[in-house]
């Protein structure tokens, strides 16, 4: 399993807005699935994929719990696909006037097997686009 950490300077409910409804203005382009610069990256409580203009869609995962402001749990395709979906968890945890984002990302059940050829990926990534959270939140870099 991979844990990734980052304490944002807002609120808990803040925190979850950012990373779900705000997810498009900060999740790094290098780290997109689209091949367009004005792709779209939208997560709710019923759908995580990216869009572009001419309509293509990709889902890039399915939300099996949205619990705001605390946490949310998918099925992830990027690495895998939807057809051997790894999981990830992202629990939201208030700390005093700021907020820890945790993510965790671990094999899926149909995923077992393919998971430990892609942790390293993931483990780069998932530092990137926490530094982008982190950016957009207001916190330095780090």
């Amino acid at each position: 399993m991979i844990v990734k950490t980052v304490v944002l300077p807002c609120g808990i409910a803040h925190a979850f807005a950012l990373f779900t409804e705000r997810i498009n203005e900060w999740w790094p382009d290098d780290r997109r699935h689209v091949d367009h610069p004005e792709s779209v990256i939208a997560l709710d409580a019923t759908r995580f994929c990216e869009s572009d203009p001419s309509g293509k869609v990709v889902a890039l995962g399915a939300v099996r719990a949205w619990e705001p402001p605390e946490r949310l749990l998918l099925d992830f395709y990027p690495g895998t696909g939807p057809e051997h979906p790894t999981e990830v968890e992202v629990l939201f945890i208030a700390v005093g006037e700021t907020t820890k984002v945790e993510v965790r990302h671990r094999a899926g059940a149909r995923s077992v097997e393919l998971f430990p050829t892609a942790a390293p990926k993931y483990e780069r990534s998932w530092t990137l686009v926490l530094r982008a959270l982190e950016r957009a939140a207001g916190g330095a870099a780090g």
